[in-house]
Parts: C-alpha cells; structure tokens; sequence
C-alpha cells in the first residue's frame, strides 16, 4: 500500500495513479483528473450506481446488477458477476452468507443462503460483491426477529 500525497487516500501497491484525486504515485497531480461525480453521465448523476432489472426470479430472488461506472475511478470497465469461490484440499464451491432462523440451536439453524457474486473495476481493481437474493435473505431476517 503507499498513501496519496496530495489527499492521504491508501493505494494498492498495483495502482500507478491514487483512485481518489488521480495523483501519481510519485507525487505528481493530473490537473484533468475527474472525480466519479464530474464524469458521470448528468441522467445518473445523484443516482444510485446500480441499475435492478425489471423482475425477480421466483426464487431465489436473485437481481441482474449493472454496474455503471466505478464509484471509486469512474471507469466504465466493469468486469460483472465474477464468481467468488471458497475451497479445501477436495472440492470448491461459491462463497455464500448464511441467515439462521433459530442462531442458538446447535444443530437445525433453519439456514437461508445466498452466493455472493462480484463486480471488478477493469481500470483500477475496485471490487464490490452484492448478494444473490437480497430480498428473500431480509424477508426472512425480519420474519425471524418477531419470532
């Protein structure tokens, strides 16, 4: 990691320009660089960066993402949907969250899942991951707290 001069935002050591202000990592400031705010297209400006499409699936609820630019660059270079996997000696499978209907029990949680899946910034490595079902895992969080 090396630290910004000019805004003291932490880079990754791969990042050749800071992703906050644009600022070298050797010092030098680019007078055109444009914050995620300054070059977002003026019909998504103040708007949320991801778009849901129209419907959910029955079940899992599982939402289509589009990432429409970078929220730390800008950059419209999104690698969508990349698939986030745990493994062991013998098998991997998709990193999931767990929600338990009864989190005391020792056995028998009455376990909800949902796969976590990420969105990469092509330009500066920026990831985020977003959940596969996030309506049907808060559905029953909420079911589950008036029990």
């Amino acid at each position: 990691m090396w630290e910004c001069c000019k805004c003291h935002e932490q880079n990754e050591e791969t990042f050749s320009f800071c992703w906050s202000c644009g600022t070298s990592n050797d010092g030098i400031e680019d007078k055109s660089f444009q914050g995620v705010d300054e070059i977002a297209p003026s019909s998504i400006k103040g708007q949320p960066v991801l778009v849901t499409s129209t419907g959910l699936a029955e079940y899992p609820d599982q939402q289509e993402v589009e990432l429409l630019a970078c929220v730390k660059c800008g950059s419209e270079n999104i690698i969508p949907n990349v698939r986030i996997v745990t493994h062991t000696e013998e098998f991997k499978k998709d990193l999931q969250v767990e929600i338990y209907e009864n989190p005391k029990a020792l056995i028998f949680k009455g376990t909800h899942t949902g796969t976590l899946t990420a969105y990469i910034c092509g330009q500066c490595g920026y990831t985020e991951m977003y959940i596969s079902n996030p309506q049907y895992l808060l559905n029953q969080y909420k079911k589950n707290k008036k029990i």
